[in-house]
């Protein structure tokens, strides 16, 4: 375990450098680099709740991620800040969806089981239900993010599944001026970001965006000229506007990108990755390199959001919240693959989906008495949504490439979806054993598509005493079908409009502890069932009579999930501080037969170290550790190997009088070579069964503030 010894080794240096070095740095110094653990428990969430509340009161599992650890652990995109979390799963296939994630064990087909907001307002895909993250989703303007691992339609309703991440950007107050920062690294890599933002009397403002472009990865193990994990011009751009009460925001989140490994082929079992020229293999998969003159793959995403939010606290006792939002996501008419049919040639299929919502929701918050505390919602929410991906046609034919081409809008087709739904939560403060908080929630909805829902939470949340702190938690939740799993044929699969949601219900307990002043220790037990769970392509037979044997998306499959996550955060000498995770998770699921929850690892763990030198410069190391992992039933590989890697940032600081910032972050320090399974039903033909990683990365970063 050589890398071990060498962290081993790196550990104890920094300790006793730092024990030396820095021992004289002044509190000012540690206010910048470090929050105590008191400020750390009674940092502000709003995402447990829907409104503010201390962290320890959330009645949730809830981490936190300010903008200073963004900043100082070398974090650029959501992506990042995650996988130094406890009982999240990756899978990373450097395209389509770049990175494929599964809280706690609850592994589902591209990210549709946790819902991703942006200051609040859902951003999952609307047809397909899932996240698709990447490079457009940076955190340069992102003041903290709230991740919360459980159910939550009890007040958000549909796909609040296994988890939330609310994304909260930065206010124009705490912006104050312009900050603009330009970065280069691997793989001819390179960002422009910036932010603006103002307060004054009655007004805010905010305006921030991102440019991100990279050749991305080459995997020679693939192809030899490989080029399908490419980004080209993904941006963000996100405004907000407030006026006394009244907040009017946009985002735009744009990202065209290359196939990557979605569709790859393996590179063994007699099957061969590539060829040379146009010859790639002998098996069914995406092109891996440029074939048309064109690159293999382009897969561009895009979401929109506009909104108007009035927040009026009337006085100590009510506040009531109104929003209206309209919502666009689509994957953009110029997307394209190149697969590969055998015998050297190639067709290339073309994929457009545009959806849009509209919708609102009223909330007011109520503090009755002395110790009751209540909150009432109601929303409505009418979504227009594509029937999967738009049809498309044979344009031109030959011996080496069949092209399609989309047809126009007249061949659209879509659903209008409207869901109604009341919620309430209900909340008393107590003065048993010292000081516990009952809470009981509730929301119904009712979707004209795939009907109604109820889904409730209870819980307690109890402060022992100053040290010791205490949440018992039960809540349900539910996934909705999506477009593509109601409504979409393929020559053998037919539709099945009666689909029902996914269900989950949860059992968790939380315990935290200050073992002392500076040292805090938090544990988690959880156990999850599933049920109704959404399985593709169960046979049903010849339907149409047609003399073709048919399959069908059905409501086929159960789960069960359990285990534990252990974690710390501690600040030592005033200016170091340590976070470490532990999580253990047992996952199985039934269909037909009963097996293991596919890419999910029974232990993983995380460790890191921030730490000033000399007033001027900041380190950050990190290492990220993950067992062994499941496959797929279908997949050949019927394991794959853990790994461990290690990460390390260097952020200097009072360069001009804190106007100049400079940040080197190098990625997988000492170039671990390690794999994730493959993703879906991994059979070694069209999809891989699994897929390579790269080894070290390096990027630096330069910040002006103005």
């Amino acid at each position: 375990m050589k890398t071990f010894r060498i962290i081993s080794g790196l550990f104890l240096f920094i300790f006793l450098f730092s024990n030396n070095s820095i021992s004289q740095n002044n509190d000012s110094i540690y206010y910048l680099f470090n929050l105590s653990i008191e400020e750390l428990q009674n940092i502000i969430v709003i995402s447990a709740s829907k409104k503010e509340e201390p962290v320890q009161q959330a009645p949730a599992t809830i981490s936190v991620i300010t903008a200073e650890q963004i900043k100082e652990r070398g974090y650029e995109s959501i992506d990042d800040a995650l996988k130094d979390l406890p009982g999240i799963d990756f899978v990373n296939v450097h395209g389509t969806f770049p990175i494929i994630w599964a809280q706690r064990g609850s592994y589902g087909d591209e990210n549709k089981r946790t819902l991703l907001l942006i200051d609040g307002i859902i951003e999952n895909n609307l047809a397909e239900g899932n996240v698709l993250a990447g490079p457009q989703y940076s955190l340069h303007n992102v003041e903290q993010i709230e991740v919360i691992w459980g159910p939550s339609s009890a007040l958000y309703g549909a796909n609040a599944f296994s988890g939330i991440i609310n994304i909260i950007t930065k206010k124009g107050r705490s912006i104050n001026g312009v900050e603009y920062q330009k970065g280069f690294g691997s793989y001819n890599s390179q960002y422009d970001k910036f932010n603006i933002g103002k307060n004054q009397n009655d007004y805010e403002f905010s305006l921030s965006g991102s440019l991100y472009n990279t050749d991305g990865p080459v995997f020679t193990e693939r192809h030899p000229s490989y080029n399908n994990s490419y980004i080209k011009n993904a941006y963000s751009i996100i405004g907000r506007l407030r006026y006394k009460d009244i907040t009017i925001g946009f985002n735009r989140f744009d990202r065209p990108m290359g196939i990557g490994q979605f569709s790859n082929t393996p590179e063994y079992y007699n099957l061969p990755a590539y060829g040379y020229e146009n010859s790639e293999g002998t098996t069914y998969g995406g092109a891996q390199t440029t074939a048309n003159g064109e690159k293999p793959g382009l897969w561009h995403s895009n979401t929109q959001t506009l909104f108007a939010r009035f927040l009026k606290e009337f006085n100590s006792n009510l506040s009531l919240k109104i929003e209206t939002y309209y919502r666009v996501t689509e994957i953009d008419d110029d997307s394209y693959e190149y697969d590969y049919l055998g015998n050297n040639k190639f067709r290339r299929d073309v994929y457009n989906h545009n959806s849009n919502s509209i919708g609102s929701e009223l909330q007011a918050d109520y503090h009755l008495y002395k110790n009751h505390d209540i909150t009432l919602g109601f929303q409505f929410e009418q979504s227009n949504i594509e029937r999967g991906y738009r049809k498309s046609v044979v344009m031109s034919d030959n011996d080496d490439y069949t092209i399609m081409r989309l047809l126009d809008d007249n061949y659209r087709l879509y659903n209008i979806y409207n869901n109604y739904a009341g919620f309430m939560q209900y909340r008393l403060n107590t003065s048993l054993f010292n000081a516990t908080n009952f809470i009981l929630g509730v929301r119904y909805d009712y979707n004209d598509v795939y009907g109604k829902t109820l889904n409730p939470r209870v819980g307690f949340v109890s402060n022992i005493n100053e040290k010791l702190n205490i949440k018992g938690l039960y809540g349900s939740a539910y996934r909705a079908p999506t477009s593509f799993e109601l409504f979409t044929e393929t020559t053998v699969r037919v539709e099945n409009p009666y689909l029902k949601p996914e269900k989950i219900n949860t059992s968790e307990l939380s315990l935290g502890y200050k073992i002392t002043k500076d040292i805090l220790l938090e544990s988690n037990f959880f156990y999850n069932q599933f049920s109704d769970i959404i399985i593709s392509n169960v046979p049903v037979g010849d339907v149409n009579g047609d003399g073709i044997y048919n399959y069908q998306n059905q409501n086929k499959g159960s789960a069960e999930i359990y285990g534990f996550e252990i974690r710390t955060n501690a600040i030592l000498f005033k200016n170091i501080s340590i976070y470490a995770n532990y999580s253990y998770q047992d996952a199985t699921q039934t269909d037909s037969l009963t097996n293991p929850v596919p890419n999910v690892s029974k232990h993983k763990g995380n460790i890191g170290i921030t730490f000033p030198i000399h007033n001027f410069i900041k380190i950050h190391f990190s290492e990220n550790i993950v067992g062994d992992r499941t496959t797929s039933p279908t997949n050949p590989d019927k394991n794959i190997d853990g790994y461990y890697i290690s990460n390390l940032t260097l952020t200097t600081n009072n360069i001009f009088k804190n106007k100049v910032l400079v940040s080197v972050t190098i990625k997988n320090l000492f170039d671990s070579k390690y794999n994730d399974p493959g993703i879906r039903a991994a059979t070694g033909e069209y999809y891989g069964t699994r897929h390579i990683q790269p080894g070290r990365s390096a990027f630096i970063k330069l910040t002006l503030l103005l």
